[in-house]
């Protein structure tokens, strides 16, 4: 099948936060939601939709609301076909935090390793429950000073240093390889809580 090559970035943070994830385009919306999560570095703890020109896309068994898809009964293909199409995936309905998700190829056949893969990418994700972009930016001005009062309590919040630069493509691609694997995990869970 085919494979697309992803632009996956964080709306409103610069410099700009994102990856390049290559992913079957057949694949299911819920398993695209997945990749993300592993690409950006989310820890699934939270709810989440794709707006696909305001087709609303998502687990849609707790909203009880007709104006959603269900993300596991549609693929990507039937959103995005061609290079420079777009979509947007929301996470963490609380800080929701906005991903720009747009095609930079479509390819016949690729030789990465493993499928999902992360190309290529720039920067950390903002840690869980850093409420939003501003909790964000104060977030890393406060683990980057050890001088303020508060810095201790942060290191203690998100257990260890923060490095807002850091890229770990290698261990993104090592949780990728066990994609199956973890879908499997989730069971008939959808959050990791």
């Amino acid at each position: 099948s085919m494979v697309f090559e992803l632009l996956i970035e964080l709306e409103g943070v610069e410099p700009k936060i994102y990856r390049k994830l290559r992913v079957d385009a057949d694949m299911q919306m819920r398993e695209l939601h997945h990749a993300i999560q592993l690409a950006m570095g989310w820890e699934n703890k939270h709810l989440y939709y794709f707006d696909a020109d305001g087709e609303k896309i998502t687990q849609i068994d707790f909203l009880e609301d007709d104006d959603f898809v269900e993300d596991h009964e549609v693929t990507l293909d039937e959103y995005l076909q061609a290079e420079n199409d777009s979509l947007t995936y929301v996470y963490d309905l609380g800080d929701k935090w906005k991903h720009q998700v747009t095609v930079l190829k479509a390819m016949d056949s690729d030789d990465s390793p493993h499928i999902p893969y992360c190309a290529e990418g720039k920067r950390n994700c903002p840690p869980e429950d850093v409420g939003s972009i501003s909790g964000y930016h104060e977030f890393v001005s406060i683990m980057g000073n050890p001088r303020l009062p508060e810095h201790e309590e942060k290191v203690d919040w998100y257990g260890g240093p923060y490095d807002p630069e850091q890229f770990r493509i290698d261990i993104i691609n090592e949780d990728l390889e066990e994609f199956d694997e973890y879908i499997d995990s989730f069971g008939d869970d959808w959050l990791h809580l």
